[in-house]
C-alpha cells in the first residue's frame, strides 16, 4: 500500500532520518512513473475528435459528464504513481470554477470555468486509492480566448501585468485545494516569448501559495534531451518526442530529473509505437537511474482509456516491481540498452524507421537477432548514447542481412568534437571488432558510408548489435 499523500510529502520535506538530505521531490521520484492526460474542450468535448466518443455539448456539461470514479479505479489498475491533468489550455475553458479568472476576463460562472468543481472531485477520487494529483497549467494564459485574453492582457513577449494577473487565477486554485495538489507542470513558459526568473518567480509564488511543497515545474520548450530551466522550478518539465534520454544521475542542476512524453503517434492518440517490453524497459532504465517518467495517453470523455494504452501502462508498473538491476549483455558491454539513434550520414537530422519495426533500441538490446535499420537515406548513421563518460578501448559492431562495406567508427565525449579510431572500406558483412588506445567518449557514431544507392553488395546497413568496452 501506498503511503498517504499527506505523510508522503511529509516525509518529503524533512521527517526521514535517512542518509541523504530529504528532497520535496522524494515521493515523486520514488513514484518511478505517472500518467499525463490531455482534457480539453477541443478534444473530449469536439464531435469530430476521438477522445469526444461523438459527442459536443457545452464545456458545462462536457466536464459535469466525466466519471471521476472510473478514471481513479484505471490510474489504481496501472499503478500510477501519480496524475497530471490539464486544467486549460489557450481557450477560456477551465475545469473547475475560479472566480478570480471570471471576474477578470468579465464571464459569468459556467460561461468559461466549469461550475463544477472537477479538480476537487478527481483529488476525491485519486486520494481513494492514494494517488498525488499535479495539473497542467499554461504560461501563456488563454490566448486564444476574444475576450479573455485582451483582458488578461495575453502578449508576446509577456508582461509582468499579465503574469501577475495570471498567477492570480493559479493562486486561487492553490489555496483552494492546498495539500490536496501535490504539484503543477506549467507549459508556455518559454524564454523566447519573455520569460525571465522574475516573472516565473511570480508564478512560482501563487502555485505554492496553498502548499508551500507542491513541486512546480516551468517548461522552456522541446530541448534535444532533458534540460533544467530555473532555480524556481523543483523537477525538470522533460518534453520530449520520443522516450530517449536517460539521466546521468538523479538531480540535473539541483532539479529533479523527469521526462514527459507520449505513447501514440501524438499528444493525447491512441495506441502505442513501442513495445510493452521497450517502453517498461526503458522506464525501468530511467527508474534506476533516479530519474521519472510521466507517459502521456489518451482520455476519452467519460473518463476511460484507450484499453491498448492500459495493458502497455500495466506492463510498466510491472517491470519496475519485478525487474531487477539488468547485467550487461554481453558483461561488460557498455552500450546495452543505452539511448541510440537512426541519423543520417552527417549526423544532422533523424531517420525515419526502415519499416516501422527495426528501431534503434533493437541495435543494442542484446538479442543478435533484432535490427536496428534506417529508412530514407542509403548511407546512414548509428548513433550511440553511453550516457556516462568512459574511457573506450574496443568497439564491437555485427550486421544483420545488409552489412557496410566502408564504415568508420567515430567517438566523442561532447557530442561536437569527433575523433575516427576506424575507417575500412572493401568489408564482406564479418562483425567489426577493434582495439584501439583507450578514448574518453560518451557518444559513438556508426557510419555506413557505403552502400550509398541500391544494387551495391551489403544492400544497407543493418546493425544487430554494437558492443562498447573499456
Amino acid at each position: 500500500m501506498r503511503p498517504s499523500l499527506a505523510a508522503t510529502l511529509l516525509l518529503a520535506t524533512g521527517s526521514s532520518l535517512g542518509q541523504t538530505p530529504p528532497h520535496r521531490t522524494d515521493w515523486f521520484q520514488r513514484a518511478g512513473y505517472g500518467v499525463f492526460v490531455h482534457y480539453l474542450n477541443g478534444l473530449q468535448n469536439g464531435a469530430g475528435s476521438l477522445q469526444s466518443l461523438g459527442r459536443e455539448t457545452s464545456w458545462e456539461q462536457c466536464v459535469r459528464e466525466f466519471d471521476v470514479d472510473r478514471f481513479a479505479a484505471t490510474m489504481h489498475e496501472v499503478g500510477a504513481g501519480y496524475v497530471i491533468f490539464t486544467v486549460m489550455q489557450i481557450s477560456r475553458h477551465l475545469i473547475a470554477p475560479n472566480a478570480t479568472f471570471d471576474r477578470i476576463a468579465g464571464y459569468q460562472p459556467g460561461e468559461a470555468c466549469a461550475t463544477r468543481d472537477l479538480i476537487a472531485d478527481l483529488s476525491t477520487a485519486l486520494q481513494r486509492h492514494q494517488i498525488p494529483l499535479l495539473l497542467y497549467y499554461t504560461g501563456d494564459g488563454p490566448r486564444g480566448d476574444a475576450q479573455a485574453g485582451p483582458a488578461f492582457e495575453c502578449s508576446d513577449p509577456v508582461t509582468p501585468a499579465f503574469v501577475t494577473k495570471w498567477a492570480a487565477v493559479a493562486e486561487e486554485y492553490s489555496r483552494r485545494y492546498g495539500e490536496r495538489l501535490a504539484g503543477w507542470w506549467v507549459d508556455g513558459c518559454y524564454p523566447f516569448i519573455g520569460y525571465t526568473d522574475a516573472t516565473l518567480a511570480i508564478l512560482a509564488q501563487a502555485l505554492r501559495a496553498g502548499n508551500p511543497n507542491a513541486l512546480v515545474a516551468f517548461n522552456r520548450g522541446v530541448d534535444p534531451l532533458v534540460l533544467s530551466y530555473t532555480k524556481l522550478e523543483d523537477y525538470t518539465t522533460g518534453e520530449q518526442n520520443t522516450f530517449y534520454d536517460l539521466p546521468v544521475r538523479r538531480f540535473l542542476d539541483g532539479e529533479q530529473w523527469h521526462l514527459l512524453s507520449y505513447l501514440g503517434n501524438w499528444w493525447g492518440g491512441p495506441g502505442s509505437k513501442y513495445t510493452k517490453q521497450e517502453l517498461a524497459e526503458y522506464v525501468f532504465d530511467v527508474h534506476q537511474r533516479g530519474g521519472v517518467v510521466s507517459i502521456d495517453v489518451l482520455l476519452y470523455r467519460d473518463g476511460g482509456l484507450d484499453r491498448s494504452q492500459v495493458e502497455m501502462l500495466k506492463a510498466v508498473r510491472h517491470g519496475l516491481a519485478t525487474f531487477q538491476t539488468m547485467p550487461q549483455t554481453p558483461p561488460g558491454n557498455l552500450a546495452y540498452r543505452k539511448p541510440a539513434q537512426l541519423l543520417s550520414l552527417d549526423g544532422s537530422h533523424e531517420l525515419q524507421i526502415n519499416s516501422g519495426v527495426h528501431g534503434p533500441r533493437r541495435g543494442v538490446d542484446g538479442k543478435p537477432e533484432t535490427v536496428a535499420l534506417a529508412g530514407g537515406e542509403w548511407p546512414w548513421t548509428y548513433h550511440l548514447d553511453l550516457v556516462d563518460t568512459h574511457p573506450v578501448r574496443r568497439v564491437k559492431v555485427t550486421f544483420g542481412q545488409g552489412y557496410a562495406t566502408h564504415l568508420q567508427l567515430k567517438l566523442s565525449a561532447d557530442g561536437q568534437t569527433w575523433q575516427t579510431v576506424y575507417d575500412q572500406a572493401g568489408l564482406t558483412g564479418q562483425p567489426v571488432d577493434t582495439t584501439f588506445t583507450p578514448v574518453d567518449a560518451r557518444y559513438l557514431r556508426v557510419c555506413a558510408l557505403k552502400p550509398d544507392g541500391p544494387d551495391q553488395p551489403g544492400a544497407q546497413m543493418s546493425v544487430a548489435e554494437v558492443e562498447v568496452y573499456e
